[in-house]
């Protein structure tokens, strides 16, 4: 078996398991719709929450500096984290070895990984 019909084959099993996951999914989801206790604590779940959210939002009107910066460090460190990752892309594509160290000399190393997209086109072969 070549590597793309193997490729192919994972796939389908994938697409198929991911199927059977949501009609489980979807039939549990039913039964709990049906069940009164269920529903009760979903209600006092979101009383909760709102209640939590009235007092995260106190908080955040106390200390608007602070809100700010950490809004301002999220951008950064994920700008930075981009740039981490294409620099260490480009070394790896000239073939050098790309590893890092910490203060606690914790080694860390690139990880990669693919993933697969629907782009919307479709074959000929399989419109028949």
């Amino acid at each position: 078996m070549s590597q793309l019909t193997r490729l192919q084959q994972t796939h389908k099993e994938i697409r198929e398991m991911k199927k059977e996951r949501k009609d489980i999914k979807t039939a549990w989801k039913d039964e709990l719709q049906h069940n009164s206790r269920y529903q009760e604590l979903l209600e006092e779940l979101q009383t909760l929450k709102e209640e939590k959210k009235q007092i995260e939002n106190h908080v955040r009107e106390q200390t608007p500096g602070e809100i700010s910066k950490v809004e301002d460090l999220t951008h950064e460190i994920k700008a930075n984290e981009e740039l981490m990752s294409d620099l260490a892309f480009n070394l790896l594509m000239k073939d050098e070895v790309v590893e890092l160290t910490d203060e606690y000399n914790n080694r860390y190393v690139p990880q990669f990984m693919v993933r697969f997209k629907k782009d919307g086109t479709i074959e000929e072969s399989s419109k028949e």
